[in-house]
């Protein structure tokens, strides 16, 4: 359960910063702010208290699970699971996020509540992405940072901050697609072999293929990843 609530109480705090905004701006910040310290505090006890002993597939050293049927037809679960690397990049990621939050304090004066919105929606994204098990649902929380990071860059962006958004936009969405058909041709291989269709990362670790389609599985994942780097030379949105 403290899995979910590392993922959405940024969430909830956007949903709550949008709507404090219509009172007081300021207090639209110290609610985003608040939370995500909220949030820090319990990554940091967590850090502190479990210990690293649970076993996911053969791999043991894990802190913590939450599993739940999703959509169990296509084999399609809720999953998240938080080890060492995992736990660092969301303590990375709540610590970015205060930092954001206070570098913009008294820059961002404009929509105020849809900016803390966007932002903390994004978090809610990257914290899902480094907890999902789920290799589905990992796309989803990739993909769940798209839009609200498109409207970060072309509402408070600076020179030619639309035409920025709208590249980011047209290069995030088509590294995802490709990341997407490298999971489903996971899926369905991993699915012919051995007549259980899962999204499962687990599993799909165990799946075999020629080394000719695991360079194209693998170019998928690579390409994905290079655009939200960004790496070159698919970075040109970003100056």
């Amino acid at each position: 359960m403290m899995l979910t609530w590392f993922v959405f109480i940024p969430f909830l705090a956007g949903v709550l910063a949008w709507i404090a905004a219509r009172w007081s701006k300021e207090l639209c910040r110290w609610i985003a702010l608040l939370f995500l310290t909220g949030e820090l505090v319990l990554a940091l006890y967590a850090w502190a208290t479990l210990n690293p002993t649970l076993t996911l597939g053969n791999s043991t050293g894990w802190y913590a699970q939450v599993v739940a049927p999703w959509i169990p037809q296509l084999g399609i679960e809720f999953h998240l699971a938080m080890d060492g690397l995992s736990l660092l990049m969301v303590l990375l990621t709540l610590f970015l996020g205060i930092a954001s939050i206070v570098c913009s304090w008294n820059q961002i004066t404009e929509k105020v509540g849809f900016f803390h919105f966007c932002l903390m929606t994004t978090l809610c994204g990257i914290i899902g992405v480094f907890l999902s098990v789920d290799l589905f649902l990992f796309y989803v929380f990739w993909e769940a940072m798209l839009i609200p990071m498109y409207f970060l860059i072309a509402i408070w962006g600076y020179e030619n901050r639309l035409y920025a958004a709208v590249k980011f936009l047209i290069f995030t969405q088509c590294g995802g697609l490709l990341m997407l058909a490298a999971i489903l041709g996971l899926y369905f291989i991993q699915g012919s072999a051995t007549g259980t269709y899962t999204f499962d990362y687990f599993q799909l670790l165990g799946t075999s293929f020629s080394p000719a389609i695991a360079t194209w599985l693998m170019f998928g994942f690579f390409t994905a990843f290079a655009v939200k780097l960004p790496a070159f030379p698919l970075h040109s949105w970003l100056p």
